[in-house]
C-alpha cells in the first residue's frame, strides 16, 4: 500500500512543474498581448498627433473648396451662362423688312414720334419704331371709338394702356394713356415665354424685341410688355367695353330686373330678368357663343334655353314658343336659338331675359345695351 501511494505521489511531483510552466507562459503571453496593444512608442506619438492634425486641415480645405465652387457658380458662372445665352439668342434673330406687317402698318399710320436707326441688311437701311405714351384728359363728348379714330390707333390699345373695365363710358376729366401705336400691352404671367405671347397674338418674336428694347429672350414675371399690332379676342374686347352679351330679341323693355309689384299676385316680389315685348315667332338669338345645357318647359318660365359661357356665366331665354337647338350643341353670338312666345306663367308674349354668373344674379342690362 505504501509503494502504491508513494508512486501516486512521486507522479504528482513530475507532473506538477509541468502544469505551472503552462500557466506561467500562457499568463506572460497574456501580459505581452496587453502591452503590444495599450503601449505606443513614444517616437510614434508625435506622428499620430500629426496625421490628426494635418486631417483636420485637410476637412477645413475640402470644405472651403466646395463653398467656394457654389459660390463660383452663383456668382460667375450662372451669370456668364445667362449672358453667352443672350448673345447666341440675339446672333440668331433675323431681322424681317418686306414681310414685316407690323413695320408696315405702323408706317402707314404716319406717326412722326419715332426714333431712326440704321440697320445694316444686305445693305438696305429701314426704320425701327418707338413706342411712347401720351396724356389725355377726358372731355365732354369723348368716346373710346372716337379717341382710337383721332390719334389713328386701334381700341385695344387703348383698353390695354389704361386697363379700363368698363371701357363704354368714360367719364369727364379721368387721364388716359394713348400710345403713338396700335397694339395691346401684355402683363407676363407664369409660364409665358416671348415664342407662346407672339404666338397668342398672332406677333412677330423680333418686333416685341425691338419695341420693348429686350435685351435677350428671358422675361420676367409681372413684366409689363407691348406687342405691336396684337388685338383682343372678341370676348376680352366685349368685356373690357361691358358689351359682353349682345341684345337676344329685338323689343321694346317692358320690365327690369329688381323688386317690383307682380302682376298676378299684385304683391311686391322681386323680377329675376327683364322682359323684351315681341310678336309670337319673333327670332330669339343667342346672346354670346356657349354650350346649351337646358331645353324645355320649365315651370311658370314655360318653354325655356340655358346656354352656358366662359368665365362662369350663364344665360336663361324664358316663354319662347318653339326651341330650335337641342342640349349640349354648340351656338355662336347670334345664332337663332327659339322664337317669342307666351308660354308657362305670362300677361302677353315676351321673352325674359336672365343672366348668371358663377351661380349669381347678374343685372342684364350691365353686359348688353339694348339700343
Amino acid at each position: 500500500m505504501n509503494r502504491t501511494l508513494l508512486f501516486v505521489d512521486s507522479q504528482r511531483q513530475i507532473e506538477t512543474p509541468s502544469i505551472d510552466k503552462k500557466k506561467e507562459l500562457i499568463q506572460n503571453q497574456r501580459i505581452s498581448i496587453k502591452k503590444k496593444r495599450l503601449t505606443i512608442p513614444e517616437k510614434e506619438r508625435g506622428t499620430l498627433s500629426q496625421v490628426v492634425l494635418l486631417k483636420s486641415i485637410y476637412m477645413k480645405k475640402g470644405l472651403l473648396f466646395i463653398i467656394g465652387s457654389v459660390l463660383l457658380v452663383l456668382f460667375f458662372l450662372f451669370p456668364l451662362f445667362l449672358d453667352m445665352k443672350s448673345y447666341f439668342w440675339e446672333r440668331q434673330r433675323v431681322i424681317y423688312k418686306e414681310d414685316d406687317l407690323v413695320y408696315n402698318l405702323f408706317l402707314m399710320q404716319r406717326v412722326d414720334n419715332i426714333i431712326q436707326q440704321r440697320v445694316e441688311d444686305h445693305g438696305k437701311d429701314f426704320i425701327i419704331p418707338s413706342l411712347t405714351l401720351m396724356s389725355y384728359r377726358v372731355t365732354k363728348g369723348d368716346s373710346l371709338f372716337g379717341l382710337a379714330r383721332k390719334f389713328n390707333v386701334s381700341v385695344d390699345s387703348i383698353i390695354t394702356a389704361n386697363d379700363l373695365k368698363n371701357a363704354y363710358y368714360l367719364q369727364i376729366g379721368t387721364e388716359l394713356k394713348i400710345p403713338n401705336m396700335s397694339g395691346v400691352f401684355y402683363t407676363v404671367k407664369e409660364g409665358d415665354n416671348l415664342s407662346s405671347i407672339a404666338k397668342r397674338y398672332n406677333a412677330n418674336i423680333t418686333s416685341i424685341a425691338d419695341i420693348n428694347d429686350l435685351d435677350s429672350s428671358v422675361i420676367h414675371v409681372r413684366q409689363r410688355l407691348f406687342v405691336p399690332g396684337g388685338s383682343l379676342t372678341e370676348w376680352e374686347r366685349a368685356s373690357a367695353i361691358g358689351e359682353i352679351f349682345k341684345r337676344p330679341v329685338r323689343g321694346r323693355l317692358t320690365s327690369r330686373m329688381g323688386f317690383r309689384i307682380d302682376p298676378f299676385t299684385k304683391k311686391r316680389a322681386y323680377h329675376t330678368g327683364i322682359d323684351i315685348g315681341n310678336r309670337i315667332g319673333a327670332p330669339v338669338y343667342a346672346s354670346q357663343f356657349g354650350r346649351v345645357m337646358y331645353t324645355g318647359y320649365r315651370g311658370n318660365y314655360g318653354r325655356t334655353v340655358m346656354i352656358v359661357h366662359p368665365q362662369g356665366y350663364e344665360t336663361l331665354y324664358a316663354h319662347l314658343d318653339k326651341i330650335f337647338v337641342k342640349k349640349g350643341q354648340a351656338v355662336q353670338q347670334g345664332e337663332k336659338i327659339g322664337s317669342v312666345g307666351n308660354s308657362g306663367r305670362t300677361t302677353g308674349p315676351h321673352l325674359h331675359f336672365e343672366v348668371h354668373q358663377n351661380g349669381k344674379l347678374v343685372d342684364p342690362l350691365k353686359v348688353i345695351k339694348l339700343r
